[in-house]
This record gives structure tokens, C-alpha cells and sequence, in this order.
């Protein structure tokens, strides 16, 4: 539930709107015509009028070179370069051309709870856009708490959802105040889905809306089993790092969809132990992406990795057919091969090179 680096790519401009004035530009500083763009150094700076004034913008950065993206497994290897440009261009693409939108929900918000996303509707919408076509819960409540309203929160659960694990309030989402963290996402035999989130300690996740689509994406995948969740999730469901890697991937590809530079940028910023640890060699990885692990084992920022890659490949829509197969009684291995047309055994290996290539090992 948390959240390398390139720059956000946008074709170079040569035209007549471009910039030609002596004083370059900055962010906020005066300009004189909407729409002329002026390059400074990796930015390109657009003139927009902001209130009666006509001002730079923040500025996009330019990469020259786009990456070569893979095309198939056979060349994920040799291109690992331009997997995250590809899957994030894949993602904007499907943002942009889907009008999906999520169903509407209940907000019920604890008496002393203040949300720190002020809009969850938006972070909602951008997921169901991301991955269309594939439905999610049919009524949503989202319950958001902090510390002092916990106890309130657990009670909320518990009517709302009698047969859920509710007591995970009080003694796993918020069971200190310093560790009153993060959110759940709950489905019940009616496809009503249950969204919590906790509000006591505040990040870049809970500020962005990337915690609010990360939850929100596991009542996508939730639904395509046609089924109440459960826990631990049986064998029958896919893999626990499948799961968390695919929400923590939609959080980042959903919420920075027109920006492939804040992509990458909070992309690296949550998975900065995987960058650091050495041990994590292909072959370490190769281990770790077992499909029968009991549902401790994942983690969060790799299994995003080999998400990224699967939708570099095929795009996001590809990765949630592996839920709408397991649905209809599919094991993870065949749902794998039938939308990929590669085993999973035999495509582990080179998803795994390739991660270790983007860390930085062999």
C-alpha cells in the first residue's frame, strides 16, 4: 500500500508558437502570449493564464531519445529499458480514451477525522479508466478514520460488514497511533464493497490520492472473483504479491497518467530498499515469485516490477483478465499462459533479468 529516474517524454517542438523572447523562462513569471512555449535547459515552459495574468507554467521535462520499448518476451530482456516508459504509455493511453467512471459511494468520515485527500472521487474514476471494461463493486462505502475515531471506525465494519475480519481495525490497520496507517479494501457475498482508510499518519500517499486508487483497485480485482474476500485469501486466488504489485503499479500508473517524469519519480521513491539491496539478484527474484506462497509473502514494490512488465507487453487490461480468468475457476498458471502465450514458468526467468537489469544487477 505504498507508493528510477528518466524524464517525462513529449515530442521536441519546432514551430512558430515556440518561444523566441531573450529573457527565459520561469515558472510564475510573466509571459506574453497563451500557448508559446519556450525551451530552458531539460523543460519545455508553456505561456497560460492563470487569474488575469498571463504566466509560465511549472514547465515538462524533454527527453530527446525515447527508449526502445519490448514488443514480446523474446526481447524484454534486451529492451528492459524502456519498460516503464512503455507501460505507463500504455496506461495513458487507456486513461485517455476510456470514459469509465466509478460507482458512486457513501462517505462515512469518523466525527474527529479530517480526510487528507480531499477529492477520492477523482483517484477512483482514473482507476476505473486505467483498467475498462472490467466492472467493480456495485455500491462502495468508504469509511476514513484517524486514531481518536478508531474504536467508531471498528463499529462502522462490523454493522456494515458483520462477516468481514472487522476486528483488523484496531488490531492491524490502526493498532497505535504511530502505526495508524493505510487502508483495506472489503467485499461481501452482494458485491458491496467496503473501502477504509486511515487517516493518523500522513504521506505523499495519502496526500496524493495514490493510497486512495491503491485500494480501490483491489475492488476491481475483488469482483472479477465473484466472490466475498476473505483472509488469508485461498490458494485459488492469485498470488499475494500479484494482488498488492498490481494495486501499487495502478497507483502510480492512474494518478501521474500525464506525467511520465512523476511516474518514474514516485515510481523509485517507494521502492528505494529494492534499489539499495544488493542480494536482490535475478535469481533472488526468480525465487521470490512463486505461486503457491503462503499470503505473508509479498512484496509490494517488486511484484509492482513484474506488473509493469506484463503491461509494458500487453497493457493494463492484460493483468486484470488474470483475475476475470481465475473467476471462472482458472488456475494462475493457465489464466497466465492463455493471455500472455507463455508459461509462466518459462516467462519468470526473463521477467526476472529484466527487473535486475532496472536495478542495476545481473
Amino acid at each position: 500500500m505504498r507508493l528510477i529516474a528518466l524524464l517525462v517524454i513529449t515530442p521536441l517542438l519546432f514551430s512558430s508558437q515556440l518561444s523566441t523572447s531573450h529573457a527565459a523562462a520561469k515558472a510564475g513569471a510573466k509571459c506574453q502570449k497563451v500557448g508559446i512555449k519556450s525551451v530552458v535547459g531539460a523543460k519545455t515552459f508553456t505561456c497560460i493564464k492563470s487569474g488575469k495574468k498571463l504566466v509560465w507554467n511549472k514547465g515538462v521535462r524533454v527527453l530527446a531519445v525515447i527508449p526502445k520499448t519490448p514488443t514480446s518476451f523474446d526481447d524484454l530482456v534486451q529492451n528492459y529499458e524502456g519498460i516503464a516508459y512503455a507501460a505507463w504509455s500504455k496506461s495513458n493511453a487507456a486513461i485517455t480514451a476510456a470514459t469509465d467512471v466509478a460507482p458512486i459511494f457513501k462517505a462515512l468520515t469518523g466525527p474527529n477525522t479530517t480526510l487528507a485527500f480531499k477529492n477520492p472521487a477523482s483517484a477512483y474514476d482514473l482507476v476505473a479508466r486505467l483498467y475498462s471494461g472490467y466492472k467493480s463493486t456495485s455500491a462502495m462505502t468508504v469509511l476514513s478514520f484517524s486514531y481518536d475515531d478508531r474504536e467508531w471506525a471498528q463499529e462502522q465494519m462490523k454493522q456494515l460488514q458483520p462477516k468481514s475480519t472487522w476486528q483488523w481495525i484496531t488490531e492491524t490497520a490502526c493498532a497505535t497511533r504511530a502505526k495508524c496507517w493505510g487502508g483495506g479494501m472489503f467485499s461481501d457475498e452482494k458485491a458491496n464493497g467496503l473501502l477504509v482508510i486511515t487517516t493518523e499518519v500522513l504521506d505523499d500517499n495519502h496526500l496524493s490520492g495514490t493510497l486512495d486508487a491503491h485500494e480501490y483497485l483491489h475492488a476491481i480485482q475483488q469482483n472479477q472473483m465473484g466472490r466475498p474476500t476473505v483472509w488469508p485469501e485461498p490458494s485459488d486466488w492469485p498470488p499475494a504479491w500479484y494482488r498488492e504489485g498490481q494495486a501499487t503499479f495502478a497507483q502510480n500508473a492512474s494518478i501521474y497518467y500525464q506525467s511520465f517524469d512523476l511516474y518514474l519519480k514516485n515510481r523509485k521513491s517507494i521502492s528505494t530498499e529494492l534499489y539499495r539491496d544488493s542480494t536482490i539478484t535475478s535469481e533472488w527474484i526468480q525465487e521470490f515469485f512463486v505461486t503457491n506462497q503462503p499470503s505473508s509473502w509479498f512484496n509490494y514494490d517488486l511484484g509492482a516490477m513484474l506488473v509493469e512488465g506484463l503491461t509494458a507487453l500487453k497493457g493494463p487490461g492484460s493483468t486484470m483478465e488474470i483475475w476475470k480468468l481465475m473467476g471462472t475457476g482458472s488456475s494462475f498458471e493457465s489464466a497466465f499462459e492463455k493471455v500472455y502465450g507463455i508459461s509462466f514458468t518459462k516467462a519468470l526467468p526473463i521477467m526476472s533479468k529484466a527487473i535486475a537489469l532496472e536495478l542495476g544487477r545481473s
